[in-house]
């Protein structure tokens, strides 16, 4: 079996000879197309800060732009504008000489909060979601260089941008988050390729090839895996799409002790697209996730797009870093919170065999959205787009949504039904769930394939009395959440724990092991730790959090965010461990190797026997 390169550089074809990653060189997440002509936009771009300015009339034309600001970027850690909110216009000149008539794509891949964007002075639509990609088509007017604006506001707006509530537990950045790219379009073209398994023993695939622009009756592509010669493939599209079924000669599973990586490229006379894939399933069933046919345990973490200076504005190398920091940790699953990440984040748990929560945003959202017909087309609008971009990595095993929101409320009801449903109609090979703190009043389980809490017994709710240790009340909640989740209509579904943690601060010690210091923290993880990994209801966790995450200040809570930051982090903000890491590793290391609770068999690190699992 040819092995397909694991990080896509600037020289096609080229292979990392160690598993270190040279991520600082990537240029392009999955899928690519490597003949159309395209340029990157990202470097530094002209800037003018507009404040509180109206958007309705805003015309860059008339604009001056006095400042830089980098693209990926942020306009609001640095000293000019710290913390402000309010309106910023990037523009730049773009050097794209095409005919008259032809086709371009500008690909925005994340905002925020909101964005509208101007080609040569015609407003080409507005940017709704933050951290989401959004695609503009364009027709060449036949100039060879061209005038690009986007403005972004970072301002709270309950109508505009509802999904993101002023004092969320995370900061709202405003800047171009990743990376801007523009190509031009051929005639006839492969949009994107679907890639399922049908039969892992088999190594049998579904394809599903979607066509854009004329789409003939009849076509001739060419197919090949793994860089392989390929065959020619004579077929009729339809509703554009070719459907197909191919055997993966040489084939092995990906899980996370072995991450093995496909490739699918289909080949037209003007296009090609090359998409990356693993043949695993996973399934729901007796309590448990099964990856590939085996029971696994997630041992995992949350982990933010955060920087002190960059934002979620993060370069490849640190996400790199900090992947490569969890898989160290003994983590083999990474809940991305609150919003879908960066798509070479994905691109990097699938080398390096970590499994991942993805999620839309919402953080604590209750009636208003939820009555609100905007903020519920958003809500489905943004799984849509999550699902579709991320379909072909085999690393996400669960889509999730609204994270602790009023989901005991009766009008999460149909909320919670529509998105599941639109997630499912799009792909119905992964699980579907969402971190609640509602419990037993939740209103929604039905639509879950998997049960998930977030609590924080020993430290918010509940923290006992002065007569009460904190890490005492660990244990004992967590037996009656267990319990709770098998009553009948709950007892098959898994549960995890989504969040559990405590802050410590980091360089805070204490021989008395106080609250806020680096003690108290890796006592109290030590304890979460040991108390879910033995009690044989939960199917996995993961903690709070990787890193030191900026929240909000001189609100009615400060008094529990010191500095500003949510503190539980095992790493501090610029990724230097507290005793707590060292503790968690511990533990991780042990259920690794160690027998499921309430059993002889050895916990699975990853779902690595090659056997078949379908839903």
């Amino acid at each position: 079996m040819r092995r397909e390169a694991r990080l896509r550089i600037t020289r096609p074809g080229f292979r990392p000879r160690s598993r270190r990653f040279l991520a600082a060189s990537v240029v392009k997440a999955y899928p690519l197309h490597p003949i159309r002509r395209a340029i990157n936009l990202d470097g530094a771009w002209e800037f003018a800060w507009l404040g509180e300015a109206d958007l309705s009339s805003l015309d860059p034309a008339r604009l001056r732009f006095d400042e830089i600001e980098a693209v990926p970027g942020v306009f609001d850690t640095g000293i000019k504008r710290y913390g402000a909110r309010g309106t910023g216009v990037y523009r730049r000149r773009v050097p794209f000489p095409a005919p008259a008539g032809t086709r371009l794509r500008l690909r925005l891949n994340g905002l925020g909060l909101w964005g509208r964007v101007w080609w040569d002075g015609e407003c080409l639509g507005d940017v709704e979601l933050p951290y989401s990609g959004y695609t503009f088509e364009i027709t060449a007017n036949g100039a060879d260089c061209h005038d690009l604006a986007i403005a972004v506001d970072n301002r709270f707006d309950a109508e505009r941008t509802p999904l993101f509530p002023p004092y969320s537990d995370f900061y709202a950045y405003g800047g171009i988050y990743r990376s801007i790219e523009l190509e031009e379009l051929p005639p006839l073209r492969v949009e994107r390729v679907r890639v399922q398994t049908l039969d892992l023993d088999a190594a049998r695939v579904g394809l599903e090839i979607r066509l854009g622009g004329d789409v003939p009756d009849e076509l001739t592509l060419r197919l090949a895996f793994d860089g392989d010669d390929g065959e020619l493939v004579v077929a009729r599209p339809e509703g554009g799409v070719v459907r197909l079924e191919r055997v993966l000669p040489d084939a092995r599973p990906w899980s996370p002790d072995h991450p093995e990586l496909h490739t699918v490229t289909v080949t037209l006379a003007h296009d090609q697209i090359i998409e990356r894939f693993g043949l695993r399933t996973v399934a729901a069933r007796d309590g448990a996730i099964w990856l590939n046919g085996e029971r696994v345990r997630l041992l995992g973490i949350n982990r933010h797009e955060a920087h002190p200076q960059l934002g979620p504005a993060l370069p490849p190398a640190l996400v790199a870093e900090d992947l490569q920091m969890i898989k160290a940790l003994g983590c083999n699953f990474v809940r991305l919170v609150h919003y879908p990440h960066d798509p070479i984040a994905l691109d990097l748990c699938d080398e390096l065999g970590l499994l991942v929560w993805e999620e839309t945003m919402g953080w604590q959202l209750g009636e208003r959205e939820f009555l609100s017909p905007r903020a519920r087309a958003q809500m489905v609008d943004q799984a849509r787009r999550m699902v579709s971009d991320g379909i072909n990595h085999p690393s996400i095993i669960l889509w999730a949504f609204l994270n602790e929101s009023a989901s005991d409320h009766p009008t999460a009801v149909p909320v919670y039904r529509e998105i599941s449903q639109a997630i499912r109609e799009l792909d119905p090979t992964r699980l579907v769930t969402w971190a609640s703190h509602r419990y037993e009043r939740d209103l929604c389980w039905e639509f879950a394939d998997v049960v998930s809490l977030n609590f924080y017994p020993g430290w918010i709710h509940p923290t006992g009395d002065w007569s009460t240790p904190n890490l005492s009340l660990i244990a004992p909640y967590l037996a009656e959440k267990a319990d709770y989740c098998a009553r009948p209509g709950l007892e098959g579904k898994p549960l995890l724990v989504s969040e559990i943690g405590a802050c410590g601060l980091y360089g805070c010690h204490d021989r008395a092991r106080a609250q806020w210091s680096e003690e108290f923290q890796a006592d109290y993880f030590d304890e979460a730790c040991r108390a879910i990994l033995e009690e044989p209801r939960y199917a996995g966790l993961a903690l709070w959090q990787f890193c030191d995450t900026r929240s909000y200040v001189n609100t009615g809570n400060i008094r529990v965010k010191p500095r500003g930051y949510n503190s539980a982090g095992l790493v501090d903000e610029y990724r230097r461990p507290k005793l707590a890491y060292d503790v968690v590793a511990r533990r991780f290391r042990e259920a690794r190797w160690g027998p499921f609770p309430g059993s002889g068999s050895r916990t699975p690190s990853g779902g690595a026997r090659e056997a078949r699992a379908r839903r």
